[in-house]
């Protein structure tokens, strides 16, 4: 990531998008403001943001007009992508949601909770892309190096170590059939969300994205040093998946059997589940209520009104969560909260 990451503020309220602005780069962001979609739009055709913070009722071209050019453009469909907005309502931010916001932020802002969200979507987005995919390709190269010479089936039973990684794993012979699949490829594969199989063979939804793939695939039995990333946007929004093409030569006299791909769902390096929590940090039922609305960026107050309780009681569990999670300030709890890296295979 770099030193000094940008993020995009779109708001058509030019005293609140001038504060988020001040907010932000006090905080060491570089900052790019927008007043509407259109601007926006404009915006993006320059510039790949690191992260979009969006309003969502805007004249003209609103918040879903913007995330949903963005998910279905190639180059920016990975940019995470946070909802600024004053409604509050629980079908309000699933509908953000299921459009393929990665956050939903409520009106009025509350700028500690916006930093960490910001800082905490920033480094899942760095951990996707250099640190489960990194170790996952290190230990792929690692197993390729030591089934050198032997039968393909060594390559198959090494596949499945993959499971506990949440990362798929699909083995293609050279006319490009898949021959082998891991549990989590399976998975990603039969949503048939943008990528899937048909007639044997990997195929997405976008032709670039296919003729990208086929042209690494191929270029795999011939290098050893190949590091291609392909993104597959989903049909239903949200953030894509991504094939990682590790080169799988050794040597000019030892030619590869197979090529394997390794198979990235992003929307899974973000997802959070109550059962993960309790596992994690031993929380009682109404302390993961407590994380999973602040998670979704719900105030002190609002969470009382929704769990018809007092605030005082909100505050007996936030302590509690504090205790059991290091934590001494909300912001570094909401952190935290947001920072487990995978769910785990009980999930």
């Amino acid at each position: 990531m770099n030193a000094q990451p940008t993020i995009l503020c779109i708001e058509d309220e030019e005293d609140l998008r001038s504060d988020i602005a001040e907010e932000l780069v006090a905080a060491n962001y570089e900052v790019l403001e927008a007043a509407n979609g259109k601007e926006a739009l404009a915006i993006l055709d320059r510039h790949r943001p690191d992260l979009v913070l969006c309003d969502i009722t805007m004249p003209g071209l609103g918040g879903y007009d913007v995330l949903k050019v963005m998910r279905e453009n190639g180059a920016l469909a990975d940019v995470p992508f946070i909802f600024l907005t004053a409604l509050a309502d629980r079908n309000d931010v699933l509908v953000g949601k299921q459009a393929g916001a990665d956050d939903y932020l409520v009106k009025p802002i509350d700028y500690e909770i916006l930093l960490a969200t910001v800082a905490t979507r920033l480094e899942q987005v760095s951990r996707v892309r250099h640190g489960a995919v990194q170790k996952a390709e290190e230990a792929w190269q690692e197993i390729l190096s030591s089934s050198r010479g032997r039968a393909m089936e060594a390559l198959y039973k090494a596949t499945f170590a993959f499971d506990r990684f949440l990362v798929g794993v699909a083995v293609l012979d050279k006319e490009g059939n898949v021959r082998l699949t891991n549990k989590e490829a399976e998975r990603i594969l039969a949503e048939d969300d943008g990528l899937g199989v048909q007639e044997g063979k990997l195929r997405g939804s976008v032709p670039k994205a296919n003729a990208k793939l086929h042209e690494s695939v191929t270029r795999a039995f011939h290098e050893e040093h190949l590091d291609e990333i392909v993104s597959f946007p989903r049909l239903s929004g949200g953030r894509p998946y991504l094939a990682l093409v590790p080169g799988q030569r050794f040597a000019p006299d030892d030619e590869p059997d197979a090529v394997v791909l390794l198979l990235i769902d992003t929307e899974q390096r973000t997802k959070v589940s109550g059962d993960t929590l309790v596992r994690l940090y031993n929380l009682t039922p109404s302390e993961t209520r407590v994380a999973m609305m602040l998670i979704d960026g719900k105030r002190l107050d609002q969470i009382a009104e929704e769990l018809d309780v007092a605030q005082t009681t909100v505050v007996f569990h936030l302590k509690n969560l504090f205790r059991k999670t290091e934590t001494n300030r909300q912001a570094d709890l909401i952190r935290v909260l947001l920072s487990v890296p995978l769910r785990t295979a009980a999930d």
